[in-house]
């Protein structure tokens, strides 16, 4: 038996559940912090305590390890959608939905700061892109859009790009609430994060109400 051999026997066995864990925890801490292209195996290896073998043996490529990340984010943010909504088919229906996406982003910082790469730094990958693990995310919002535009309680918009709209606001704001935090001047976060969630809200409320209707017609 070789001196490998004996020292993965002694430790954790190299295709354990829990050694693949470990190295897709480390992955999400550094894909958010370096990006993609930013980050290498080797870096993911060593920060996971394993080797780039065992690395590759568990997942094969950078692209499937980056593709479980993705996964598990996606996953992390499905019980944050309300099954039922308040009032379907009304704005307040599409808020409650965009509003527990910012208490996920808040909850998950490395994921949004993840997610804010990915929406920015994917072009590339995006032509090869097979899957994309975020569009459930995007579907839930424009449905509930459409619902109230079938019901005649929601006005004419984009379903999918209000979604993307609100969905980069959030990502972008939980990535720099400190820095915004100072330039108002604000020394709490709560007070910061309170004030842009009811801007959130009005905003998104103002935008999906639909209009009155012109007196004669």
């Amino acid at each position: 038996m070789s001196a490998g051999e004996q020292t993965r026997r002694a430790g954790r066995p190299q295709g354990s559940p829990e050694t693949g864990d470990r190295c897709l925890d480390a992955a999400e801490a550094l894909f958010a912090a370096g990006g993609f292209a930013g980050t290498g195996m080797r870096d993911i290896a060593r920060q996971a305590g394993v080797t780039v073998a065992t690395l590759a043996y568990h997942f094969g490529s950078k692209e499937k390890l980056y593709g479980r990340v993705l996964a598990r984010i996606a996953g992390s943010i499905a019980p944050y959608l309300p099954a039922t909504p308040p009032i379907p088919g009304t704005p307040a229906a599409v808020a409650a939905i965009v509003e527990r996406f910012l208490d996920w982003a808040l909850d998950h910082r490395d994921y949004n700061a993840l997610l804010l790469r990915e929406l920015m730094e994917n072009s590339e990958r995006a032509r090869r892109a097979r899957r994309w693990y975020l569009l459930p995310l995007i579907e839930a919002y424009a449905a509930a859009i459409r619902d109230g535009q079938r019901r005649g309680t929601i006005g004419p918009c984009d379903p999918e790009m209000t979604a993307f709209h609100s969905t980069g606001a959030i990502t972008h704001f939980v990535a720099s609430t400190a820095t915004i935090g100072r330039m108002l001047g604000l020394d709490d976060e709560a007070e910061t994060v309170a004030r842009f969630r009811r801007t959130l809200r009005d905003n998104l409320t103002a935008m999906l109400t639909p209009a009155p209707a012109a007196e004669g017609a």
